[in-house]
């Protein structure tokens, strides 16, 4: 992999901790489905749109996504936590990740078309 620039690293992937509520302009919202338990994951469009163009087209396509909530049915809150991380370029240890968790952000990974990171994942998994 590329080193990230160093002078943006911190800025970028401190953006959700420090303040998550007032500066993001998107949520991703879970239900867990044997409990009901709702959870939601802050985040900014331009952050998601720079490090995917599934996301840019979704955020600053000609059919935007105008709401401000969206519902994930497909992944865990776990899995879109670890993905939202490489996204907000965090380091990842994809080594102590279970295997489940793994193909839930390779499922993401491919969805959001993140080839380095699929490649990151079947050569974690492969070794």
């Amino acid at each position: 992999m590329v080193d990230p620039n160093f002078q943006t690293t911190g800025l970028v992937a401190s953006l959700r901790d420090v303040s998550p509520r007032p500066t993001c302009d998107i949520s991703f919202t879970f239900s867990d489905k044997t409990t009901g338990e709702k959870s939601e994951l802050f985040a900014h469009k331009l952050i998601l749109a720079c490090g995917s163009p599934v996301f840019m087209a979704q955020f600053y396509g000609e059919i935007k996504e105008e709401k401000d909530s969206i519902p994930v049915e497909d992944s865990s809150i776990e899995a879109f936590k670890v993905f939202l991380d490489v996204l907000y370029n965090k380091k990842v240890l994809l080594e102590s990740t279970d295997y489940q968790i793994l193909g839930e952000l390779f499922y993401l990974a491919n969805k959001h078309y993140l080839d380095t990171l699929k490649d990151s994942i079947v050569q974690e998994v492969s070794a």
